[in-house]
């Protein structure tokens, strides 16, 4: 059973700070947005090494029930949906166990938090759903996951490479930026009611849709 709204609130709030807890407040509310990552494959793909040693392969169809122990938020039927939709999730092994996992995507990304399709274009590939089991957390995994991954679809003839997160996820953004990403626009929504509204400001052409 999930944890009700004040366990949820008081857990952010106690994890990740005021500034999280403000604007998860907010994106119940009906404001939520997101920092639109871009990572450039033309240019030297960044090396990153773990502190551990890992194996790197593809996720098939038979390893969901082992990958679903390690993300055990999410469904069988999610996983088994993306494979069969063409979506491929690069998973990390340590000492024969899978440690960590992320998603990518070449046509049309799903974001679910803003509840809205990206559209890609040719040569573009969406990363996404990146999880490391806690334990194995702080050794660079997954940095050396997103580069192996970056260095797959360059290699596959994509030229750039997005993902999104939160801005206020020092974190994540500290972590994407080992591997090359960089902020480039944001995207969100202001709902109130049945109206929406839905922006994407890109930093160089401003608010463009």
């Amino acid at each position: 059973m999930s944890a009700n709204p004040l366990q949820r609130a008081w857990r952010v709030l106690r994890e990740e700070g005021w500034r999280s807890f403000w604007f998860k407040l907010l994106g119940d509310l009906g404001y939520r947005r997101l920092c639109l990552l871009e990572c450039s494959l033309t240019e030297p793909i960044q090396v990153v090494k773990p502190k551990l040693a890992i194996d790197l392969d593809w996720l098939k169809p038979n390893e969901l029930d082992e990958y679903l122990a390690v993300q055990p938020v999410r469904t069988r039927e999610l996983f088994a949906d993306r494979l069969t939709r063409g979506d491929c999730c690069l998973i990390a092994r340590h000492q024969g166990r899978i440690v960590a996992g992320m998603w990518a995507c070449r046509h049309q990304a799903r974001i679910t938090y803003l509840e809205r399709e990206l559209r890609l274009a040719d040569g573009e590939v969406y990363t996404f759903d990146a999880f490391t089991a806690p334990e194995f957390r702080g050794q660079a995994i997954a940095p050396a996951l997103s580069t192996e991954l970056l260095r797959r679809f360059r290699d596959a003839g994509c030229q750039r490479a997005l993902r999104a997160t939160a801005p206020e996820n020092q974190s994540a953004l500290r972590a994407h930026a080992k591997a090359g990403f960089r902020p480039y626009a944001r995207i969100g929504y202001l709902k109130l009611g049945p109206w929406r509204r839905e922006f994407f400001r890109d930093r160089h052409r401003g608010l463009v849709r």
